[in-house]
């Protein structure tokens, strides 16, 4: 009698380990693991998988020989059954959730570049803001595609380990591949639309900023000459035209600063701009 229960046990060492990671786990050690490789999801699903076919499989009961002895494991066999069912569960829903999170921000900001580049136009600054963007996209391209075969990972996960795909996973899966699809077809073709017209854009920038310079000088010398030195003016009107003048100018100044911008974003030349015309003596330098 006794070496069938020693047989027993040793048979089914394993329920041990079963019962030290349910001791262990808990809410934390599943928040922990948003964002880690989906290799320990696949090794933790797959030790869940292991054990839930194992408890499935083993005897409720152990009946020596002679009947002398009847072990019963139907309770703890029903509670095995119940925590690892729950801890799974627990799992797919934290991946389904985490999918879903990811894919909802990366397709945000896939369609943000999307906008951009298809509303390329003879607008400068619309074309400077496509430059922008489109460096943008470039700089982080690994990162992205990362990000996107991060989450196409969670989803295979999902449909492999969990043997579960509802209608919202393949909807989610098919939205971000056509998405992803859009992005690097519109990056193609913003990068082969903005090269081609790069040697005429530059040169525009050049001349509008060589415009605003000027118009900026002109409104300086018209404030330090004129009615507005004449201290026999009248004192009200000559404040009104001043105050009128300065939101001009401040006007002008802040399209400088937009046009200077879109010179460096479409060139990457910051330290060199094209060089302003020279104001008159008693103007200070404009700074860009």
């Amino acid at each position: 009698m006794l070496w069938e229960v020693q047989d027993f046990c040793r048979e089914h060492h394993w329920i041990t380990d079963i019962y030290k990671f349910l001791k262990s786990w808990g809410p934390q050690k599943l928040e922990d693991m948003r964002g880690c490789p989906i290799k320990n999801y696949i090794q933790l699903v797959s030790s869940l998988n292991d054990w839930q076919t194992r408890v499935s499989n083993m005897p409720i009961e152990l009946l020596t020989r002679g009947k002398l002895l009847l072990l019963s494991c139907h309770n703890m066999k029903a509670e095995l059954e119940s925590k690892l069912d729950s801890t799974r569960k627990d799992i797919l829903a934290q991946v389904q959730n985490e999918s879903r999170i990811r894919s909802q921000k990366l397709m945000t900001e896939l369609t943000d570049f999307v906008r951009v580049f298809q509303i390329i136009n003879s607008d400068i600054h619309a074309i400077a803001r496509c430059c922008q963007k489109l460096n943008e996209a470039n700089e982080q391209y690994i990162q992205l595609e990362e990000r996107m075969e991060y989450i196409q990972s969670l989803l295979e996960l999902i449909r492999n380990h969990f043997s579960f795909y509802s209608d919202e996973n393949e909807k989610l899966d098919i939205s971000l591949l056509d998405m992803w699809e859009a992005f690097q077809f519109e990056r193609s073709q913003a990068s082969e639309i903005l090269l081609s017209k790069q040697h005429a854009i530059v040169p525009k920038l050049q001349q509008l900023m060589a415009a605003a310079l000027a118009q900026l000088e002109g409104l300086l010398q018209k404030a330090l000459s004129g009615p507005f030195m004449d201290p026999e003016q009248e004192q009200r009107s000559i404040e009104n035209q001043l105050i009128a003048l300065e939101h001009q100018y401040q006007d002008t100044v802040s399209r400088l600063n937009e046009l200077h911008h879109a010179y460096v974003t479409f060139t990457g030349n910051e330290d060199h701009p094209p060089p302003p015309p020279p104001p008159p003596p008693h103007c200070p330098m404009i700074s860009l």
